[in-house]
């Protein structure tokens, strides 16, 4: 019956701002949509829990656009497929109505609690944890959640080893690790010769590690003055910034790889926990040796002295340390990009929508009782 299925993914707010996990389920929402699935996405107008201070940028100017009628558009920073239905609702509670679907899909620990919560109707679920959600709600329940029964996708190995030691049985555990467009993500600018530049995402949320990033960037500061630093973001610069530190706001797609990753010779993640880490991998992608955190994401593709260099989480001065060790040592900073770049090429949207697509068949096929 997976043929023409209705599958529903139910997303947590209204995404405004760019960020990773909506781009991974519009990204499926996409694939499935082409493949033949007739497909929904449930946007809620009202923050969840754990979300609220992301959700002042997120919703501004909900109503306008509502009297506007011009919702379908407010999703602007990446392209979706035409066919996919764009549904927007009040609040998920138990009076929501929902599309009529075969399956629906958790996005997020809370959408996860909302699909368990309400009568199936014979509908089958399933969740897409992109995530350890702890950061963003009590221990326990987002804990819980991982054993709902329903199929669950994960979008990393570190992610997979995870559920596995919180108890989801293996039958109903699947990966489906994230890709990245290798058509814009590329190197365009020889990796050998770039003026020591250190890129990275400045995100204001404390599990990125903005703090602890910019305390390695000073010290960096402090003993190459040389060094160029250039953050990025979606929202208005970061008020933590130093004046050292340039900041290009909304740079997407093509445009961030060439103003950003192109001109990186490296490229600095100082998160306390990542569930994928596309920025990342974009970097490296465009040749841009990897300083990162060892924070469970860029697990998959980051081997420490082989295709990056890692840090503890929260040791800034181990990263500043890696910085200045490639900023003095340019082939070891080369010789590590390179390999970055290989590693990097193993991750495609195709195989992750290929990936996918399976769990969404187990998910209709063999439904969790």
């Amino acid at each position: 019956m997976t043929a023409g299925a209705r599958v529903s993914i139910i997303a947590p707010v209204l995404a405004r701002l760019p960020g990773g996990g909506a781009r991974t389920y519009y990204q499926h929402a996409n694939a499935l949509v082409a493949r033949g699935y007739q497909v929904s996405v449930v946007h809620s107008l009202n923050a969840e829990p754990g979300l609220a201070g992301r959700a002042t940028n997120l919703l501004r100017g909900k109503v306008r656009d509502l009297r506007a009628g011009n919702l379908r558009r407010t999703v602007s920073w990446m392209p979706i497929d035409e066919r996919v239905e764009m549904v927007y609702v009040a609040r998920l509670d138990e009076r929501t109505a929902l599309p009529p679907a075969d399956l629906r899909i958790g996005t997020y620990w809370r959408t996860s609690e909302f699909l368990a919560e309400r009568p199936a109707d014979g509908v089958a679920s399933m969740q897409l944890i992109q995530a350890y959600e702890i950061w963003a709600g009590p221990s326990e329940r987002v804990q819980a959640t991982w054993r709902l029964p329903m199929h669950t996708v994960v979008v990393s190995e570190s992610l997979y080893r995870l559920g596995l030691e919180l108890g989801v049985p293996e039958q109903r555990l699947h990966l489906a690790a994230n890709g990245i467009d290798h058509e814009v993500f590329q190197v365009r600018t020889p990796v050998a010769g770039r003026a020591p530049c250190v890129s990275l995402l400045a995100h204001d949320a404390p599990v990125k590690g903005l703090a602890e990033a910019v305390a390695a960037c000073r010290i960096v500061h402090q003993a190459r003055p040389e060094v160029r630093f250039l953050a990025f973001g979606g929202a208005p610069r970061p008020a933590m910034l130093p004046d050292f530190i340039e900041y290009l706001r909304r740079p997407l797609g093509a445009d961030l790889a060439e103003r950003v990753y192109n001109r990186s010779s490296v490229f600095l993640c100082a998160s306390q926990s990542e569930g994928f880490g596309f920025p990342s991998l974009e970097a490296m992608a465009c040749g841009a040796a990897l300083v990162s955190t060892r924070n469970g994401g860029v697990d998959d593709f980051a081997v420490d002295g082989e295709s990056a260099l890692l840090a503890d989480v929260g040791d800034s001065a181990g990263l500043a340390e890696a910085i200045l060790s490639l900023v003095a040592d340019e082939p070891t900073r080369v010789r590590l990009a390179e390999r970055g770049v290989q590693a990097a090429g193993r991750f495609n949207w195709t195989d992750s929508s290929d990936a996918f697509e399976r769990a969404v068949q187990a998910a209709l096929t063999l439904p969790v009782r």
